[in-house]
């Protein structure tokens, strides 16, 4: 499962509707996809059984007569026919791991995320014929979108949204058939700006995307208080500039000379790694869970694991690790189980999910709950403690690095501040108006004990700043200086506090009694 990698320095620009939708608009009628030619029988492909199928909570079905399949994108008011494929362009996007009369179990990305498409009588009565959405219109695109709003996101109360339905309705009196795309496009802007979901977007090819960011704790949000609070800087690109690199200044001061070393990415610098205290303590810095390959993101998995195995063994004679992902945008959930599978000695449940849509009577229905498991490496591994640090800046894919660890049978302890909280994969969802595509959260994320931290973020043992403005005479790093202590050496921050209980003990204890 690919998560999004967000920016962890990003202002998001409100664009000109122009750019997602075109000019001039109103309704069109939609093409029907074109029916698609089979293939000569291949009998590598596992077949999927004539019928339809449904992924439950995802909004998803398809309706498969021998070996042509058409995929239905649907809600309980509105559907849309995506496409026409084959058996064997299907098989393309995953894996069958099982088939019955009842479901079929299938595996996305290289073994890590677990999907249960389960049979259903015929496809929704929304996605006859005659109900189809036929037209790319305003109207048809509002409706469409509000619907899958209504039916598979699940967090408008967490998020603190609790009048979406008054929302709606004032957004749907301004919409009608003479709406232009412009005017659409920042009815439904204004209807969600406020979420502060960064798995929830508004998209149109590479040209255009809106993220309503939650802003709370974030490193732009920091940086132009900080602007704005100083005198020394005009210019804020140069005051942040200098931030930065008093930033790296002050981390930097904690290595050991010459044991600073980069890699991965176009700029060689998502893994950092070096050593504290003349090789005492180890330090891993993993800024993204993607882009990690110089060749291609399908590389991505092997340069991690190879990295891995270059900063293990330069860091093999360590007594304790600090790993640091308090800014790290997220990326893919295979790169975090490659690096997370490093600290595991046995196969253990780290996370699972499930979704929630409505059957044919409007009773809301749950999805099969579907578990992730982790499997220790058979690579260098590491078994000393760990000190995470983690904060409002650690994002997706690197929230699930943090969920995995809490599972472990390892020592491990948890310094900084809440994450982001962003840890449903977005669902995707085709809209009417050409080229136009919704993102939404629709998973219920659970950790190895059955807490869920959507909305709320991945909680620490210990609490500790993670990004702060700096000036001349600044010259600790507070969350470092936490994990050090943690960790039992305070000697090396001139600290007699002693370690604090980090549940080294018995690391899979762990009960947010706030997580709902």
């Amino acid at each position: 499962m690919f998560f999004p990698n967000r920016p962890p320095f990003k202002f998001v620009l409100f664009l000109s509707a122009l750019i997602l939708f075109g000019c001039g608009g109103n309704d069109k009628v939609m093409p029907r996809p074109t029916p698609v030619v089979p293939p000569p029988d291949n009998p590598s492909v596992v077949k999927i059984p004539d019928g339809v199928w449904e992924q439950i909570g995802f909004g998803r079905a398809i309706n498969v007569t021998g070996e042509s399949i058409d995929l239905y994108d649907f809600t309980r008011q509105t559907c849309l026919l995506v496409s026409n494929t084959t058996q064997e362009e299907f098989a393309n996007t995953l894996t069958i791991d099982s088939i019955d009369a009842e479901a079929f179990v299938a595996t996305e990305e290289e073994d890590v995320v677990k999907i249960v498409y389960s049979a259903r009588a015929a496809i929704p009565a929304v996605c006859l014929d005659e109900r189809l959405i036929t037209e790319n219109g305003p109207v048809s695109t509002f409706e469409h979108t509000i619907h899958n709003f209504n039916d598979y996101y699940p967090f408008f109360e967490l998020r603190g949204i609790l009048d979406w339905d008054e929302r709606t309705e004032n957004a749907r009196a301004q919409v009608n058939s003479e709406t232009t795309n412009e005017e659409l496009l920042n009815t439904l802007i204004a209807l969600i700006s406020d979420l502060g979901d960064g798995h929830v977007s508004l998209s149109a090819g590479d040209d255009f995307e809106f993220v309503p960011l939650n802003q709370n704790g974030k490193i732009e949000d920091v940086l132009v208080s900080g602007f704005q609070n100083q005198s020394e800087f005009t210019d804020f690109g140069e005051y942040v500039n200098a931030q930065f690199q008093r930033i790296l200044d002050i981390r930097d001061s904690y290595f050991d000379p010459s044991s600073l070393e980069r890699a991965g990415g176009e700029n060689q610098d998502i893994f950092q790694w070096a050593t504290i205290g003349n090789g005492v303590v180890g330090y891993l810095e993993i800024n993204s869970m993607g882009g990690i390959s110089e060749v291609s993101e399908e590389n991505d998995f092997a340069a991690s694991e190879d990295l891995m195995d270059r900063v293990l063994t330069a860091l093999a004679h360590t007594e304790a690790l600090i790993i640091n992902v308090s800014v790290n945008g997220g990326g893919d959930l295979a790169i975090t189980d490659a690096i997370a599978s490093r600290f595991s000695t046995e196969k253990v449940t780290v996370s699972s999910y499930e979704a929630i849509g409505y059957d044919d009577s409007n009773t809301p229905q749950r999805s099969p709950r579907v578990s992730r498991e982790l499997t220790p490496t058979e690579r260098i591994s590491y078994s000393r403690p760990i000190a995470t640090i983690s904060g409002p800046n650690t994002y997706s894919a690197a929230e699930h690095f943090l969920l995995t660890m809490r599972a472990l049978k390892h020592p491990v302890c948890f310094i900084g501040e809440r994450s982001d909280g962003i840890l449903s994969a977005p669902l995707d969802k085709q809209l009417p108006t050409e080229g136009a595509r919704l993102g939404l959260s629709n998973l219920f994320i659970y950790d190895h004990t059955g807490q869920a931290f959507e909305a709320l973020g991945v909680p620490v043992d210990i609490e500790s700043t993670t990004f702060e403005v700096v000036d001349s005479n600044s010259d600790r790093n507070q969350a470092i200086d936490a994990a050090l202590i943690a960790l039992g050496f305070g000697s090396l921050v001139n600290s007699d506090i002693t370690a604090a209980d980090c549940a080294f003990e018995d690391a899979r204890v762990r009960f947010e009694t706030s997580a709902p």
